[in-house]
Formats: C-alpha cells, structure tokens, sequence
C-alpha cells in the first residue's frame, strides 16, 4: 500500500512552467523605440529653408515628408508594441489562471498526504515496519519506503512554495507589462500629435507648390536633367574602372581577396551603415518618385539623397579601395568606391583627402558634403555591383 501511494505521489507531481521571457522582451522593445526616438530628435534639428524660392519649398517639402515617414514608423513601430504587449497579457493571465489551479492542486495533495501519514502513524512504527523482516533484502526495501515517503511529502511541501513563488512573479510580470502599454500609449499620443502637425505643413506647401506647377515643372525638369547626367557620368566613371582592372587581369579572374570581400559585403545587405555623420534624412529615395501630393510631378532618381546637418561628412559604408575621383561640375567632387564587386558612390562633395588606390575602412571619412542653393547639405549616393544599379535603400541600416 505504502509503495503504490509513493509511486503515486510522484505521478501527479507537476512540473513547473518555464519562466516568461517578459522582461527580456520589454527590453529590447524599449531599445529598438529608445533608438527610432533618438533618430527622430536628431532629425528636428535639421532646419527647413525660410525662403520663398521654389528650389527651397521642395526641399522643405521633402525634409516634412521625411520626418513625416520616420514618424510614421515610429507610430507602427509603437502600435505592434501594444499589439505584442496584448498577446502577452493573454499568455500572462493563462500562466496565472494555470498555475492557480495547479497551486491547488498540489495543496490538495499534500493535505491528502499529511493524513494519510497522521493515520498511519496512529497504528505504524517506522522502526518495528522495517525490523519485523524475514531478511535483510526486505529490511532494506522497506528502509527505503519510508524514505522515499518522508521525502516525497517534503518534495510536495516545496512545490507548493515554488508554485506560490511563480505566481507572485507572473503576477508582477502582467504589472508590468501593463505599466508598460500606459506609457506606449502616451508615446503614441504624443507622436500622433506631432504627426498631424507634420501633415498639416506638408498640406500647406503642397498647396503653396500648387499654385505655382508651371514653374515647378520647369524647375524639376532642370534637375532631373542634372540629375541624369550625374548617373551617366557615374556610369562613365564605372565603365572606365572596370577597363582598368580587366587590363591588369585580362582573364576576369577575381583574387581570393575580392571574392571574400565581395561575399562580405554581400551578407550585410541591410545593415550597411549610412554613409553620413551626424542627423540625417532621405529626402530622395530610390526609383520615379512624385512629389509629395502632385501625382503628375515625378523624379526618377538612381540612387538616394541624404540630407544631413552643417558640417555633415560623407563616410565609407564597407572596407574597400578608392576606384575613381572626379569632377561632377560646379566644384562638387564624386568619389567611387570598390568593395570587391560592388561599388558604392558618393557625390556632391566639396572635397576629399582621398586618391586613387587608397584603401578604407567602414566608417573612415570620404569628404565634405558641399552645401546646396538652399543652404543645406545634400549627400547623392549610389551602389552598384560592377555596372548594374541596386536600390541603396535595400542595403543600408535606417
């Protein structure tokens, strides 16, 4: 009888359930937010022109929608937070209701256990239960009972502690992850707000642009035009490169160097670090965009524009070798880099300490970045892998 009871105790002992991950991942929601924040911050502070010209209204344009589509992101990145907060709660509150239950339980069986003991003890000595054996086989098996039962009912008794401890964490777990949805939700608030403001502004230049579309049109024309023959002699420069190297290596043979390097950067597609000091925004994004509310106004632009603050230095994205520098008109510089098979480009530079065939690393300063018409400083930069253009945007860590 008293070996099935033991056998049975160990039976209908539940495991604990694993600890939450709640607090891990509460705080990297707060890491990747605290981060987008921090970009958003540095972003103010890049200025919109206080010019009337039309050049200086789309620039301010752009820099609205910019910050418009960070704060987007933010607000989608802070709404899947909650959403992912809601699923916790769920799971939370079913741990709880569970571990409820099996708190019971296992009172339940200890109670059940205890009398079991007080009623054997009443007619039952341990010590004549093991002597009174026919053998010493016997005498040892029946020691071992009662061990075993002594310390199964100590096993139940500290369940019932770990059960108590567990639910008091997972009780603190759903507090906190309910502190945590009240100050999303004031972040989102916030961010709402700010959002509306960026829109309204965004309307009102639209508007402003409105009114003057003949001019506008004329105006994006001149600049696609520049913008064109950017891109063609960026190609020009490429071509030349790659004649150089096939005369150095007339069977196409790409060095044990090269091809590491090439898969290297090839396996940080998406977290290339962008190629700007300080606060930035994309004012220009890869690909026939319009501009922001005129359907009937495009650029077709073949890389990304990258407008940073005064002062803004253009940086190596990748290790590689300076390829090619040149002359892109008005005193601005374009300087080509190698990374094995892919080339990244950075244009509009007032100057560089960089020849040709200096080697760099991931982040070493490229040049200035000149300073626009409008007074701000607009880095143009393209990637390639040898001649054929690939979407900077796919590559880069924003």
């Amino acid at each position: 009888m008293m070996k099935k009871y033991i056998i049975l105790l160990f039976l209908l002992s539940a495991p604990l359930l694993m600890v939450g991950q709640t607090n891990s991942v509460i705080e990297k929601m707060r890491k990747e937010r605290a981060e987008m924040e921090e970009q958003i911050a540095r972003q103010e502070k890049i200025l919109t022109s206080t010019e009337s010209s039309i050049t200086s209204q789309v620039s301010n344009l752009n820099i609205i929608t910019a910050k418009l589509k960070e704060r987007t992101k933010l607000l989608d990145q802070t709404r899947s937070e909650i959403r992912s907060l809601d699923r916790e709660t769920t799971r939370l509150e079913k741990e709880i209701k569970q571990l409820e239950k099996e708190h019971e339980q296992c009172k339940e069986r200890y109670a059940e256990a205890c009398r079991f003991y007080q009623h054997q003890n009443s007619s039952f000595n341990p010590l004549t239960f093991i002597l009174a054996t026919e053998s010493f086989r016997e005498m040892s098996r029946r020691a071992r009972y009662v061990s075993e039962y002594s310390n199964s009912l100590q096993e139940m008794a500290d369940e019932i502690t770990q059960k108590v401890d567990t639910l008091e964490n997972r009780k603190a777990q759903i507090e906190l992850v309910r502190k945590e949805k009240d100050e999303l939700r004031k972040v989102q608030q916030k961010n709402e707000e700010e959002a509306r403001k960026e829109e309204k502004q965004q309307k009102t230049l639209v508007n402003q642009l409105k009114n003057k579309r003949t001019n506008l049109k004329k105006e994006i024309a001149a600049q696609q035009k520049k913008m064109d023959a950017l891109s063609k002699e960026i190609d020009r420069q490429i071509q030349q490169a790659l004649k150089e190297e096939q005369a150095k290596t007339p069977d196409k043979v790409k060095s044990p160097e090269e091809i590491k390097l090439s898969g290297t950067f090839e396996s940080n597609k998406g977290r290339l670090p962008m190629p700007i000091t300080g606060a930035y925004l994309v004012v220009g994004e890869y690909g026939v965009q319009n501009v922001a509310g005129m359907k009937d106004v495009k650029q077709n632009n073949l890389g990304i524009d990258i407008q940073g603050n005064d002062g803004a230095q253009a940086r190596s994205v990748f290790d590689g070798t300076v390829s090619s520098i040149f002359q892109q008109g008005k005193g601005q510089i374009g300087v080509l880099i190698r990374h094995g098979s892919y080339i990244s480009v950075y244009c509009n530079l007032s100057e560089t300490r960089l020849k040709k065939g200096d080697k760099v690393k991931a982040g070493d300063i490229v040049g200035n970045i000149q300073t626009s018409e409008n007074g701000t400083p607009i880095l143009h930069f393209q990637l390639h892998k040898e001649s054929t253009r690939l979407n900077p945007s796919d590559w880069l860590r924003r």
